[in-house]
């Protein structure tokens, strides 16, 4: 009896997940945006700064929540081309009901202060009636005219400002920066690499449980547009995870990040998905527990050399959940090219 309740329950899951992937589920539905694609002469980086789980934050409390960010690489006159903040938060609600939260953010760079509007929000919520069906996302704000260069720091304040109540919290604020060299710094600077990027964002919800299956609850990212393989020294992903590898117990995450992998049944075979690649020239990377967080941030973090598994075109990643919860937010592929 108690196994046939569990099939209809699930069969009921499924049924909710199919109907409803324009609001949003636990299954991989929402998959990210490529926002920026271009080749240039210089470098990406991605931090957190001194980011933290913020706690619930209250409209107009003396309390705002701040991170501070080192951007000393830019100190050396190095132009910014792309810059976005990604503002992580989860749990806004009001009264126990999900609503999106009301937020300033506003960015100081010594005694000049600037409030930002979003570019972008992605959303996303588990998808079905229950508990805690609250809203979580990203909002994403273009930094690219406010982050100058010749600057060594800057800091990142974020405040609820509804006045009817509702509360929210911040897991942590992201800064992604592609930046350009002078012209004689080109062919002397191991920071300005001739690159190929791709930056792909959104928010994707993602959790192996009420019915849904890891295979379901993966979240696949493109990279398209073709490469000389014979030009590339060097390739590697970045991804991040919001409550990836976060476990409030210390048990071992369950997770798993791929790169132009197809082959399912290889999936939980790493090492003779390797093997195969050595002996017949294909396959691609799959790599468990990769993300890695805790009760600080919260957020996981992964950047991975996948020169290996590089393909000439039709390029792909894909974040997999096997009973961790997390939000897959952010994927950027970076090709190092023969300098011309």
């Amino acid at each position: 009896m108690k196994m046939r309740l569990h099939s209809i329950f699930s069969a009921f899951v499924l049924a909710l997940v199919i109907v409803s992937t324009a609001a949003g589920s636990y299954a991989g539905d929402k998959p990210l945006n490529t926002v920026a694609h271009g080749e240039i002469y210089g470098d990406v980086f991605f931090t957190l700064g001194d980011s933290k789980y913020s706690g619930r934050i209250n409209y107009n409390e003396i309390y705002t929540y701040t991170v501070n960010f080192d951007v000393g690489v830019l100190s050396s006159g190095k132009e910014v081309k792309f810059c976005r903040l990604y503002v992580y938060w989860v749990w806004s609600q009001k009264e126990n009901v999900g609503v999106y939260p009301t937020m300033e953010v506003e960015v100081k760079e010594g005694e000049t202060k600037e409030v930002l509007s979003p570019v972008a929000t992605y959303t996303d919520t588990k998808g079905f009636v229950g508990k805690y069906d609250y809203f979580s996302g990203v909002y994403v704000y273009d930094c690219k005219d406010t982050l100058k260069t010749n600057q060594d720091s800057f800091s990142v304040t974020v405040k609820n400002t509804d006045p009817n109540g509702s509360t929210f919290c911040v897991q942590g604020i992201g800064l992604l920066v592609i930046y350009e060299c002078q012209e004689k710094e080109k062919k002397q600077n191991e920071d300005c690499q001739h690159i190929e990027y791709w930056v792909n964002e959104g928010c994707d919800m993602i959790y192996a449980e009420y019915g849904i299956t890891p295979e379901m609850a993966t979240s696949k990212i493109f990279f398209d547009g073709a490469l000389d393989l014979k030009n590339v020294k060097r390739a590697y992903l970045i991804t991040v995870a919001p409550s990836g590898g976060y476990v409030s117990k210390g048990e071992t995450a369950h997770n798993r990040l791929y790169f132009n992998e197809e082959r399912g049944w290889l999936s939980n075979l790493p090492f003779l998905n390797h093997l195969l690649r050595l002996l017949f020239g294909y396959g691609g990377g799959v790599w468990s527990d990769v993300y890695i967080a805790n009760d600080i941030a919260q957020i996981g973090v992964d950047q991975r050399d996948v020169t290996e598994y590089l393909k000439a075109s039709n390029n792909f990643a894909a974040i997999q959940d096997d009973h961790d919860y997390m939000m897959v937010t952010n994927a950027v592929l970076v090709v190092e090219k023969e300098m011309k």
